[in-house]
C-alpha cells in the first residue's frame, strides 16, 4: 500500500473511531449519570457521567476503527488495539498526580480522551512480525 493509501485508511480510521466514540461517550455517559443518580451526595449523576463517558470512549473507537478494517479487509490487530486504548487510559490516571495533571481540568479530560486514542491507533496498526519457515535455516 503506498503512503498515501496508508495516510487515506489511517484517517479514515480515525474519523470512523471518533464518530463511534463519541456516540459511546454519550451513551455511557447517560447510563453512567442513571447509574450514579442513586447515591445520597448530589454528586454521583455526574461522577457517574464522567467515568462512564472515559470508559466508553475508548470501546467506540477501537470498534469504529475494526468497522473500517473489516469492510477494507486490511490487516489489523483488534486486541492490541484494545490493550492500547486500555494501556493509555491507565497511563493517564497513574501519571496524572506525578505530572500534576490533575491541576488543570482541561488537559486531564483532553489527555483522558486523546491518549487511550493514539495509543489504540498505534496498537490496531502494528504490524505483526513474520516467522521464518519452520523447514529453512541458514548456515553460515
Amino acid at each position: 500500500m503506498s503512503v498515501r493509501g496508508s495516510l487515506r485508511t489511517t484517517l479514515l480510521e480515525l474519523l470512523a473511531g471518533a464518530v463511534l466514540g463519541g456516540g459511546m461517550l454519550l451513551l455511557g455517559s447517560r447510563v453512567g449519570a442513571k447509574l450514579g443518580a442513586s447515591s445520597g451526595n448530589g454528586w454521583g449523576d455526574i461522577i457517574g457521567a464522567l467515568v462512564g463517558s472515559v470508559l466508553a470512549y475508548p470501546v467506540g473507537f477501537v470498534a469504529g476503527m475494526w468497522l473500517v478494517a473489516w469492510r477494507l479487509r486490511l490487516p489489523h490487530s483488534l486486541w492490541r488495539g484494545i490493550f492500547g486504548a486500555v494501556l493509555g487510559l491507565v497511563l493517564v490516571l497513574l501519571l496524572a498526580e506525578p505530572l500534576r495533571l490533575n491541576q488543570d481540568s482541561r488537559l486531564m479530560v483532553t489527555l483522558l480522551y486523546l491518549v487511550p486514542s493514539v495509543a489504540a491507533l498505534f496498537g490496531f496498526n502494528r504490524p505483526r512480525h513474520a516467522l521464518p519457515p519452520t523447514g529453512s535455516s541458514k548456515t553460515l
